[in-house]
């Protein structure tokens, strides 16, 4: 990436850009940053200069899910490269238009908590946004609050659109990191300043959106989920009646139904009492072959649906409690 890439940054709007926007592309041409070494080129991106840049963002689909509506990033500053958005908003506020949002595809000097400065690699999200608010001081931290409940809520939400409703396992690590169990994959930070009766806020957000490392990322939590769905469904679709052997050669009929919490098999008898069925350190069913985990013996049932496989070996029946 050249330099001049590097430090052009596109000023984006829908069809016309709004008053505050034009004001600031009638009056700049540059953007101060004070962690660049020199200042940041604003273009148009409907000029002729506009249209012979390109950023790794697509402003037309970012605008096409935007409902019309909605003010909230209804101006767009999008770069393919930045020491911060954060930065960028914090050090251009008098002249920023309200609700804008400044993006960037990459980011090398992120900000965090405490002063940490975070690299933020191709495949994150990482954006700041620029609201003015009438509010009190007293509950300006809320606005933190509410951005990163926002942000898992938005998470949620995508993952439910892919997963048919249902949802992946991400968290708030009070008060502003998003977690997967006990990996982080993302963060929220908000700067504000007094004047003229309002505050002004700049609301940074980072989330790994497709790096697996170093912890974790948001498409790696839908694709697991997506496998662990995509068992339950197989499972589902293998419920049969078999007959336990037990001591005695007494027959036992019971339908296996799926796996417990704990990964044995789930059966019921015909009084539909339901027992987990565990293996007897021997094998775990009649099957052509040995069979290592219970999930196997799903996978093999299935593979086997054709055949008259009728008699269980090897299992243990431990009644469940209700």
């Amino acid at each position: 990436m050249s330099a001049n890439q590097a430090s052009l940054v596109l000023l984006c709007y829908r069809q016309k850009p709004s008053a505050s926007a034009a004001s600031l592309l009638q009056q700049h041409t540059t953007l101060k940053v004070s962690d660049t070494a020199g200042p940041v080129n604003l273009v148009d991106v409907h000029s002729p200069a506009g249209n012979q840049c390109s950023v790794q963002f697509d402003h037309t689909q970012y605008f096409s899910h935007l409902p019309q509506h909605v003010e909230l990033g209804s101006t767009l500053l999008a770069a393919s490269q930045l020491q911060s958005t954060q930065t960028l908003l914090q050090d251009n506020t008098a002249v920023t238009p309200d609700n804008t949002v400044c993006i960037a595809y990459k980011q090398v000097g992120g900000k965090g908590r405490g002063g940490n400065k975070w690299d933020s690699p191709a495949g994150c999200l990482m954006f700041s946004l620029f609201k003015r608010v009438s509010i009190t001081g007293a509950n300006i931290p809320f606005v933190q609050y509410i951005a990163t409940l926002a942000i898992v809520q938005a998470v949620q939400q995508l993952a439910k659109d892919r997963l048919q409703g249902h949802s992946i396992n991400i968290n708030i690590k009070w008060p502003n990191d998003v977690y997967s169990k006990n990996l982080k994959i993302g963060g929220i930070l908000c700067h504000s300043t007094y004047q003229s009766m309002e505050f002004q806020v700049v609301i940074g957000v980072g989330l790994n959106l497709d790096n697996s490392e170093p912890t974790t990322c948001v498409n790696d939590l839908l694709r697991q989920r997506h496998e662990e769905l995509q068992l339950q469904v197989d499972v589902q679709t293998i419920s049969r009646e078999v007959t336990l052997l037990e001591d005695g050669n007494k027959e036992v009929a019971l339908t296996i139904k799926g796996l417990t919490e704990y990964g044995y098999l789930l059966a019921v008898d015909i009084q539909g009492t339901a027992f987990a069925l565990h293996p007897d350190g021997n094998r775990y069913c009649q099957l052509s072959c040995k069979c290592s985990t219970p999930w196997e013996v799903m996978v093999k049932l299935n593979a086997h649906f054709q055949c008259s496989l009728d008699f269980f070996q090897g299992l243990i029946r431990h009644k469940l409690s209700s």
